[in-house]
């Protein structure tokens, strides 16, 4: 094979550099929309052009060309600065403080502790007002979704393959319009929720406040509205004694149910300040 010089180059039929330089307009309409929607090319895009080049030949500044958004745009594309996303919504993981499990009824002999819905509330809005954080109480999202009936009274009927799902419905205990942060609180209330129609009753009741907390955040994962937060009863036991000791430790169990619900929220407000959601 006898390598021979090339007589004469041919011309691409692709666009040059020389092309844009002499047509400083032709850029802006051979932008896709693909691209002006995605907030980081287009922004890589606006840079480079009001940058500007340089003519390799001619070295003779570029004129920096407008990217505009075509007018014939369907009604039904937003433009491209409203076309930006906003982030993907962020769900808080359980913060574990406590089991979130007990049992009552029949002949329990380490009851469970439990915080009232009121008190759980003050305590976390509390904790989190420092913070600059104010939540709504009467405007929070309200969640529906079917769960495996974790609160049903008969455990085999809760371990069956195919147990009918519960309807669950849980309007979240407060909400914040500026993060789009909600919140839920998961008591012995909400827990109870996580029941099917069935017929099942019986004279002890197991509860697990984790895990129903668990089901609502993968379902806020799945809805992905909004930025959110589950915390849980964390149901300490009162370690039955004597009837003598009984009151003392009650009093130190209801002590250590409120530090370890405190504690969730502490853990929160690091997670959340890491996530850059709020100012550290």
């Amino acid at each position: 094979m006898e390598i021979k010089p090339i007589k004469q180059k041919r011309k691409p039929e692709y666009p040059t550099i020389k092309t844009f330089v002499d047509n400083p307009g032709l850029l802006s309409k051979s932008v896709p929309f693909a691209w002006i929607r995605n907030q980081y090319a287009a922004t890589t895009l606006a840079t480079f052009i009001l940058c500007g080049a340089v003519n390799q030949n001619s070295a003779q500044k570029v004129k920096p060309a407008t990217v505009v958004v075509s007018k014939d745009i369907k009604k039904d594309k937003p433009a491209a600065i409203q076309s930006v996303k906003h982030d993907p919504v962020k769900i808080a993981r359980i913060f574990s403080h406590g089991d979130g499990t007990g049992a009552i009824g029949c002949e329990v002999m380490s009851p469970p502790v439990f915080i009232s819905e009121d008190e759980a509330r003050k305590i976390i809005f509390t904790a989190l007002k420092k913070e600059n954080l104010i939540f709504s109480t009467t405007n929070t999202p309200v969640l529906k979704f079917d769960a495996p009936p974790i609160a049903d009274d008969c455990y085999y009927d809760r371990q069956k393959k195919n147990a009918k799902k519960a309807k669950v419905e849980i309007k979240m205990d407060g909400y914040n319009n500026q993060y789009n942060l909600a919140i839920e609180y998961v008591s012995v209330g909400d827990f109870n929720k996580f029941k099917n129609d069935d017929q099942c009753y019986s004279s002890a009741e197991a509860i697990n406040t984790r895990g129903a907390a668990e089901l609502i955040m993968n379902e806020l994962k799945n809805q992905g509205t909004t930025n959110a937060v589950v915390f849980y009863d964390p149901m300490p036991r009162v370690d039955f004694i004597s009837s003598e000791m009984y009151g003392d430790t009650e009093k130190r169990i209801n002590k250590l149910a409120r530090e370890q619900l405190l504690a969730q929220v502490k853990d929160f407000i690091i997670w959340i300040k890491a996530e850059g959601l709020i100012k550290k």
